[in-house]
């Protein structure tokens, strides 16, 4: 049977509460009873104390009047009155001790009082005829005194006085007895009972505990189990967590999770193979598409090199017999010298844009064929700034910079900076040669407007021509920067395009050195290819197989 985890909790609590209430009540209880068994005590104690005095004084009382009547009364009754007055109060203590055992007991010790009253009369009775027999008035001789005396003695006090006394203390003795043997007996009830309940707590506690561990310390352990099988994706075995009626309750929503995980893992499957299966599909598509396009770019490239390859022929036709008619015909009108004149130029310009052209589109195909020759870059900086037709400060180092470029196209390239910078920058031109162990680099600077950093991103873009060439009339064809990059990028190298320190434009060449190479012992090397090849130990009579054979060296 199972039940809720809050309901037990809650009759646990009201079961505690009620032990811990009626362990009090009874702790309270028990020494509220205690002091009254206390008082009650004390109080029998106190009335044996005083009926023991009161039997004393009462036979003092007597001894006094014996005395009087046997020797005279030498204190004239002074010792009797004394003992007359300690028996009033004793007397009166007595009734007082048993007013207050009738407040605490009841009705019970009226009797008392009643064997009290009777034993208070005999002593009036007896002190009165004592007291008539000392002061009597008639001629009685003192024989017949004490002949009265002893008959009042033996009557009066011994045969009823003293019973009555002795009665009174044996109650007193029989009632203190009964009040310690109950007083005994309501403490040890008392402790059984404080025992008894906390055995029940203790009992209580132990149920506790072993129901906690039942109910919710097992069946958290068994969740920690199952959240690892669903952590894991193992959705089949069932959550039967046990325990109180929540954690039932929560075996079957884990059940009915998994269940839900499960379907939902397998619809994810589902659609994560179908989804595979069009992305291979797509991915198929996209590389159709790609081989077509890498196909497509590279008849491009083709067409590009074929066109400007087959212009160049035509072109260089056009311009050779223009300038074969201005030379040799000297008759020719004005009009016909300018056309030609016109035409030659325009031929010279296309002749020089198809150049260009072919240059690039002979880069992107990987067919720019360059002349690499080791030579001082310091002679390819002051040959272009010789060519250009204005002025340009140049910055080089002292020392040689040799590097093996060619030596043609580097000096079109920075031909071409100078004459961009020229026709879109300022009139001051900065040429920078540097040269470390790392990088060879030429720098062309002008103190233009510049460009911006859009600008920047697409001047190597072909025919593209910045903001800076608004206005300044030049006949650029816009491929003096591909070409530029396609020549350095042919080198291995790369090209930097920023902001000027003259406040305009920068266009820095950045050609890599090559690694050093250490001085190799060629004699050295051959020697230990003929002890690994095993030549050191051929026969030196017949042939031996060849070095270059064994190592391609």
């Amino acid at each position: 049977m199972s039940i809720r985890f809050a309901t037990l909790f809650n009759l646990f609590t009201g079961a505690v509460t009620v032990l811990l209430i009626t362990l009090a009540w009874v702790t309270l209880y028990g020494v509220e009873k205690s002091r009254w068994w206390d008082q009650r005590t004390q109080l029998s104690q106190t009335s044996y104390s005083l009926h023991l005095r009161l039997e004393a004084d009462v036979f003092r009382l007597f001894k006094q009047h014996s005395d009087a009547l046997l020797v005279g009364d030498r204190r004239q009754g002074t010792e009797v009155r004394k003992v007359q007055v300690r028996i009033k109060d004793t007397l009166a203590g007595i009734r007082d001790v048993i007013a207050r055992e009738i407040e605490l007991v009841g009705e019970e010790e009226i009797e008392e009082l009643a064997l009290l009253d009777e034993i208070e009369n005999d002593v009036r009775q007896i002190d009165a005829a004592l007291s008539r027999l000392l002061v009597s008035g008639e001629p009685i001789d003192k024989q017949l005194k004490l002949d009265r005396l002893a008959r009042l003695l033996d009557r009066e006090i011994d045969l009823h006085l003293t019973e009555l006394l002795t009665q009174a203390l044996a109650e007193e003795v029989e009632e203190l007895e009964e009040v310690k043997a109950e007083a005994a007996l309501f403490r040890l009830r008392n402790e059984v009972l404080i025992y008894l309940l906390l055995a029940i707590g203790l009992w209580l506690l132990i149920g506790a505990v072993i129901a906690f561990s039942r109910q919710v310390r097992m069946p958290l352990h068994r969740l920690q189990a199952s959240m690892a099988r669903l952590r894991n994706a193992d959705y089949a075995a069932p959550h039967d967590l046990g325990g109180s009626l929540e954690f039932r309750e929560l075996s079957d929503l884990l059940d009915q999770m998994a269940r839900n995980l499960s379907a939902r893992e397998a619809s994810h499957d589902e659609q994560h193979r179908r989804l595979e299966e069009a992305v291979q599909s797509r991915t198929s598509e996209l590389q159709t598409l790609i081989t077509r396009l890498e196909a497509g770019e590279e008849s491009r490239k083709r067409l590009m090199a074929d066109i400007s390859h087959e212009l160049r022929t035509p072109l260089t036709i056009i311009l050779g017999e223009a300038n074969v008619a201005l030379r040799t015909a000297r008759d020719l009108d004005d009009d016909v010298s300018d056309a030609l004149a016109r035409i030659r130029d325009s031929a010279k310009h296309t002749n020089q844009l198809v150049d260009d052209m072919l240059m690039v589109a002979r880069q992107e195909a990987g067919h720019l064929r360059l002349d690499l020759r080791v030579i001082d870059v310091r002679a390819i900086l002051a040959d272009a700034a010789q060519i250009f037709p204005h002025q340009v400060v140049l910055q080089m180092p002292d020392d040689e910079a040799r590097l093996a470029v060619d030596q043609v196209r580097l000096r079109q390239c920075v031909l071409a900076l100078l004459h961009n910078a020229r026709r879109y920058g300022g009139t001051t031109i900065y040429a920078t040669l540097s040269d470390s162990p790392e990088v060879l680099s030429i720098a062309v600077e002008d103190n233009g407007v510049g460009l911006s950093d859009d600008e920047k991103e697409r001047a190597f873009e072909r025919f593209f021509r910045g903001s800076n060439a608004a206005g300044s009339g030049s006949g650029g064809t816009g491929l003096g920067l591909p070409v530029v990059k396609s020549i350095t990028e042919a080198h291995g190298g790369r090209v930097v395009i920023e902001d000027s320190a003259l406040g305009g434009l920068a266009v820095r060449i950045e050609l890599k050195r090559p690694p050093a190479i250490s001085a190799v012992n060629i004699e050295a090397v051959r020697n230990d290819h003929k002890r690994h090849a095993g030549l050191d130990k051929w026969p030196k009579s017949g042939p031996k197989p060849s070095l270059r054979m064994l190592t391609g060296v």
